[in-house]
């Protein structure tokens, strides 16, 4: 399964910073601002709290077994990069 994977910084209004990669299918592709939303949510970032947000597609790749199984199962798969929890 390909992967494409969308570069996201999201900046909150008390000025904490986070990067992460949502990586999707070509199934879920046009989803991946709201599976963005959905983890931010999950780690305690509201719409509220959010100053600034940008997603936007980098490239494609092929997807390790695990990734293919989480986005078969859940439509996405995050990978952490800056500021965010590691899971």
């Amino acid at each position: 399964m390909k992967a494409h994977i969308f570069d996201t910084h999201v900046t909150t209004v008390n000025g904490k910073y986070y990067h992460f990669d949502v990586l999707v299918s070509d199934e879920t592709k046009t989803q991946a601002i709201e599976f963005a939303q959905r983890y931010l949510v999950s780690i305690g970032v509201n719409d509220a709290d959010i100053k600034q947000q940008a997603c936007d597609f980098c490239h494609s790749e092929m997807a390790n077994p695990v990734v293919q199984q989480q986005i078969a199962a859940n439509g996405y798969y995050i990978i952490p990069i800056q500021g965010c929890p590691k899971s």
